[in-house]
């Protein structure tokens, strides 16, 4: 008896130590592991209460009389979009229309999927989505989270800080923050380098919305 209860004891801390190690994999978000990623919530980004609608982002571009000349699903993170020449613009975006356009251009192929995108006050803004980092030779597929700024830094370029990053439930370490930072902002600035004309006059976050002016694209073409 006594030794069919060591047994059984054992057998028990070899179930524990599984049930754990998959509760620490599938807290990460990279990898799905049935059942416990719903329990955990890391099958999914984490939501900011922003809902997406097609329609919005048509709205928004017919309000800004701003052209796309192909499918909005072409217009991914990592498309090679060319742009028209620039013209004066001065443009209030919400929380959801930018959460709008960015389903729209990245659900179907770009690497940032069901994106979410609030925007607070003070330049401050949250932002989740699914990464997909397959195409890319990396084997992770699953929800991150950011929290930062965007600010003005130039006439033509942009300073995004990362304050916060998590990868499902587990943070991001400092170090890893900042490489994702000067990654982002490296991107963004690279889209905007290639904008003919561009002028950052004002760039602002506050009150839920992102207040743009200068001299912006009315046109792009994939």
């Amino acid at each position: 008896m006594a030794e069919m209860n060591a047994s059984t004891k054992k057998i028990i801390a070899i179930i524990l130590s599984l049930c754990i190690v998959m509760t620490v994999i599938a807290a990460t978000g990279v990898f799905y592991v049935p059942g416990f990623s719903e329990a955990l919530g890391t099958n999914k980004p984490r939501d900011l209460g922003v809902k997406a609608d097609p329609a919005k982002f048509q709205a928004l571009l017919s309000r800004e009389n701003v052209q796309l000349n192909g499918n909005p699903a072409d217009f991914d993170l990592t498309a090679n979009i060319r742009y028209g020449q620039a013209v004066p613009m001065d443009a209030s975006v919400t929380s959801e229309e930018l959460t709008s356009m960015m389903q729209a251009t990245n659900n179907a192929k770009g690497p940032l999927k069901n994106m979410q995108v609030k925007l607070g006050n003070n330049n401050e803004l949250e932002m989740s989505a699914n990464a997909d980092l397959n195409k890319f030779g990396y084997p992770v597929n699953g929800p991150v989270y950011l929290k930062g700024k965007l600010e003005k830094s130039g006439t033509g370029s942009v300073r995004m800080t990362v304050t916060e990053g998590a990868f499902g439930l587990v943070p991001v370490p400092a170090d890893l923050l900042k490489q994702g930072e000067d990654g982002l902002e490296q991107a963004v600035n690279h889209q905007l380098s290639g904008m003919p004309g561009l002028t950052i006059d004002t760039l602002t976050i506050q009150n839920g919305q992102l207040h743009y002016a200068g001299n912006f694209p009315k046109s792009a073409s994939v």
